[in-house]
């Protein structure tokens, strides 16, 4: 008995042996071992930039002056518009739940002005004879201010803020009446600043961003001095003006010195060329909201049968915000190319405002601006990654007005608004941050012809006259963020080649 146990497990045994040996021989069916994730981007670092935008807000004034016997003065309010451009630099750490914290210093040159240049001449002599030329200047600017943000991968939005500094300059003559005011300086100011903006990483060092921020810095103070022949020889006194708050939208690139890895890593024909992960074909609508301005100008003139006669000249910058939405269609070309048509609609806040107060007999209070406007634009795209690098142009459509009303050896006042067809010309780049949504930065430049309109005028102490005046062109240089929802989901796929 005990014989056979060990027989029966000495078979055993060598089934196994055999079974074993014959399983080494067999290929693995292990699963292979997970490969490690590929690096992921960090944007610690330092970095340097350049930059370039476009903004304005609304700047008061006021001056008054004391003589023998006569108080008097003059109040002013301006809108502001102008360009900004600039180098940048800073320091930025990530943490590993993807926090970013940051402290970014720059250093502006600015066109950003408030300016109103006025002549009005009447035939009734020196009392009918006004001349304004006011000019509040931001001639420079720099801010040192804290960045937080979150990462996403290649795409950073933050918010900002911290103090600012800068050259604010402030000038006026006026004359009215009779009398000549006049009054400059220059100062040295300290404010604050703040904003938010997102910064996407194209490779391993270079970045581009889109940012708002608003820079607030104290007024100007200084000396002035006026002349009213018929009450004193002499006024002496001061001037001061508000603060000077403008809204910047700017774009700008910077360069990090701590290469990370992207899967979009490489050199900038590498960028350009990478096949596109998303087909942007279809048909999308959004929203979007921006701010733009330029230079407005107006001219009235009044004329009777009677030799008396009035003609008022004036020029103005425009600010503004705009809001608004449309949607469009998207072809796919090639790999790359993208043709589409898109049209919108908007609110718009981009206006010329001059108001001012000289004594107690001059009064003026001009005002031209756009209160909606649309645009009809073809589309022609690039694709490569996730964005859509675009240029496009169309017809522009909007209500302008112009309104006027001036007492200065007279009265005469007018108003009118009306719709006009113009064109449009842009570029922008959009970012898809899902397979639906993205989102857009757009420069675009809107160009209407001007209004005219009739004009009442009083002269005393003759009988009312009836004129006309024109505004010359209104153009407006248009920055603006929008978001995006693509109705196609799918990724993109190879296209075949078109013989």
């Amino acid at each position: 008995m005990n014989k056979s146990l060990i027989m029966c497990g000495s078979a055993l045994a060598l089934v196994l042996a055999a079974t074993s040996a014959f399983s080494a021989d067999l290929p693995s069916r292990k699963a292979p071992p997970i490969p490690p994730p590929p690096p992921v981007g960090s944007w610690t670092g330092f970095y340097l930039g350049v930059n370039h935008g476009f903004g304005g807000g609304v700047v008061d004034a006021n001056v008054g002056l004391l003589g023998v016997g006569i108080v008097t003065g003059a109040t002013t309010t301006n809108r502001a518009e102008g360009f900004a451009g600039g180098v940048d630099a800073g320091y930025q750490y990530q943490f590993q739940n993807n926090l970013v914290v940051g402290l970014e210093t720059d250093m502006q040159w600015t066109d950003l002005k408030a300016k109103h240049q006025a002549t009005s001449i009447a035939s009734t002599g020196v009392a009918g004879f006004s001349y304004a030329d006011i000019d509040n200047h931001l001639q420079w600017f720099g801010t040192t201010r804290a960045r937080v943000g979150y990462s996403f991968g290649q795409l950073l939005p933050y918010v900002t803020g911290g103090v600012a500094y800068g050259g604010n300059s402030a000038k006026g003559l006026l004359i009215a009446s009779g009398a000549v005011l006049a009054g400059n300086n220059s100062q040295t100011t300290v404010g604050w600043a703040a904003g938010a903006g997102l910064e996407y990483a194209l490779t391993s060092n270079l970045s581009t961003r889109i940012e708002y921020l608003y820079v607030q810095l104290p007024g100007v103070t200084g000396p002035a001095a006026g002349f009213a022949p018929l009450a004193s020889p002499l006024l002496l006194g001061s001037f001061s003006t508000g603060a000077f708050g403008s809204h910047l939208i700017r774009t700008g690139l910077n360069w990090k010195f701590d290469s990370w890895a992207l899967p979009s890593t490489g050199n900038c024909l590498a960028l350009l060329t990478a096949p596109a992960t998303v087909d942007w074909s279809g048909f999308y609508v959004g929203a979007n909201g921006g701010y733009g301005g330029n230079v407005a100008n107006a001219e009235v003139v009044l004329a009777s049968t009677l030799p008396l006669a009035s003609d008022t000249t004036t020029r103005n910058r425009t600010s503004g915000f705009q809001f608004g939405g449309g949607g469009g269609y998207n072809y796919r070309w090639s790999e790359h190319i993208f043709l589409g048509l898109e049209t919108d609609a908007q609110w718009s806040g981009v206006r010329s405002s001059h108001q001012a107060l000289v004594g107690p007999a001059a009064l003026t209070d001009i005002g031209n601006g756009l209160d909606w406007f649309g645009t009809t634009r073809a589309r022609v795209g690039w694709a490569t990654g996730p964005t859509l690098t675009y240029a496009t142009g169309g017809i522009a459509y909007g209500d302008i007005f112009a309104r006027g009303l001036q007492v200065s050896g007279g009265v005469f006042s007018g108003a009118t608004s009306q719709t006009k067809i113009g064109w449009t010309v842009g570029g922008g780049t959009e970012y898809a941050l899902t397979p639906n949504l993205s989102l857009k930065a757009e420069y675009l430049y809107v160009d209407f012809s001007g209004v005219s309109g009739s004009v009442v005028g009083f002269i005393p102490p003759a009988a009312p006259v009836v004129g006309a005046f024109r505004t010359g062109t209104f153009v407006t240089h248009m920055t603006r963020l929008g978001l995006n929802w693509r109705f196609n989901a799918a990724p993109a796929a190879p296209v075949l080649a078109k013989y």
